[in-house]
């Protein structure tokens, strides 16, 4: 089983929101014919173009003001992925947190920026229970002989300290986020 790293995390002070209330992370997700790669994309500084707009997105998303405090924290992994066809991908959220909102970033070439080119899926749904927290997806890669069959994407995952969940806008447990085939998506979410 190979392992997918995610790529930033940040945490984000605001008025009566503690720095380590909120985090976000950009996850950028490519898998080509059970070849799995990530692309890391690490905000060294908060003050970074990319930077900036990871965390404006952020404090959108749970409506917090964009002139905040940030600081980085770390990396999360992606858990229960391998080389197989038919995959389970499993963003889990950080002990003492739990999964608030997830935002399309929309950088691959299907519709709405995910891509799923050949024979593939990519469907995500926000889980929010005891057993699971977090971003929990279905991957499928097939390898077909002569065929390019890939699955490309890219998302912020918001987090929040438990006792912000009804104060932010926070999406509810069982939420699909999108369902991707075919360079064909429904998506839920939001997305550039």
């Amino acid at each position: 089983m190979r392992t997918l790293v995610t790529a930033l995390m940040v945490s984000i002070a605001s008025g009566s929101i503690a720095a380590e209330d909120v985090l976000v992370n950009r996850q950028a997700i490519l898998k080509k014919c059970a070849k799995i790669g990530v692309f890391q994309n690490i905000v060294k500084q908060a003050q970074t173009p990319e930077g900036k707009a990871i965390i404006g997105t952020a404090l959108t998303l749970v409506g917090v003001d964009p002139s905040t405090t940030v600081g980085m924290i770390g990396t999360i992994p992606v858990q229960g992925d391998s080389g197989a066809q038919d995959t389970y991908p499993f963003i889990r959220s950080p002990e003492g947190y739990t999964i608030c909102t997830v935002r399309n970033v929309g950088v691959g070439s299907g519709q709405h920026g995910i891509e799923t080119h050949g024979d593939t899926t990519l469907n995500a749904t926000l889980k929010r229970s005891a057993k699971l927290d977090g971003v929990a997806m279905y991957m499928v890669v097939p390898c077909k002989v002569g065929t390019d069959t890939r699955v490309h994407a890219q998302f912020d995952v918001v987090f929040v300290k438990p006792h912000l969940l009804n104060k932010a806008q926070c999406l509810k447990d069982g939420q699909p986020l999108w369902h991707a085939r075919n360079n064909g998506t429904k998506i839920w979410i939001s997305s550039p």
